[in-house]
């Protein structure tokens, strides 16, 4: 599983970001956007539950994976819903 590329459910692609946070750290992103939509579709951002500062990005990376892993299904707000 490519966490960029992420997964398709309900209609919609769910995909995590390893980002550099302004404190030298790094953090997950989680984003969903409508199947369909385009470049230029609605993404939205949540914060992952149990997501926390990281500051090795090989540390992010694999906590990316398994929250990317634990949603289930996207509600039709493009919330995502976690096992």
């Amino acid at each position: 599983m490519n966490i960029a590329t992420g997964v398709s459910l309900n209609g919609y692609r769910v995909y995590c970001d390893v980002i550099l946070t302004g404190e030298g750290g790094f953090a997950i992103r989680l984003a969903t956007r409508p199947e369909g939509s385009g470049p230029a579709g609605v993404e939205r951002v949540w914060h992952p539950p149990y997501s926390c500062p990281y500051i090795e990005q090989d540390d992010a990376e694999r906590d990316a994976h398994r929250i990317l892993r634990r949603v289930k299904r996207v509600s039709q707000s493009g919330e995502p819903l976690y096992a």
